[in-house]
């Protein structure tokens, strides 16, 4: 939503300086998609996957007969 507003402010300030025609609309609507695919394309995944600046840390259960750890008395 905040880019929606940030966008028609700068086509409306456009269009106060250089007056109220198609051609200044969609000149600032096109840079500011321009704008915005370049600022896109230069931020990483917010998603890590496995292995990427983290450590994966691995979870053993093993289940059987003999699986309570706690009592050390056999």
């Amino acid at each position: 939503m905040i880019p929606l507003l940030l966008i028609g402010a700068a086509v409306l300030g456009a269009c106060l300086v250089f007056g109220y025609s198609s051609f200044v609309v969609g000149f600032v609507l096109m840079v500011a998609g321009v704008v915005g695919l370049i600022a896109f394309m230069a931020t990483p995944g917010a998603v890590l996957r496995p292995g990427e600046r983290e450590a994966v840390i691995e979870e053993r259960h093993y289940l059987g007969k003999h699986d309570d750890h706690r009592d050390y008395r056999h």
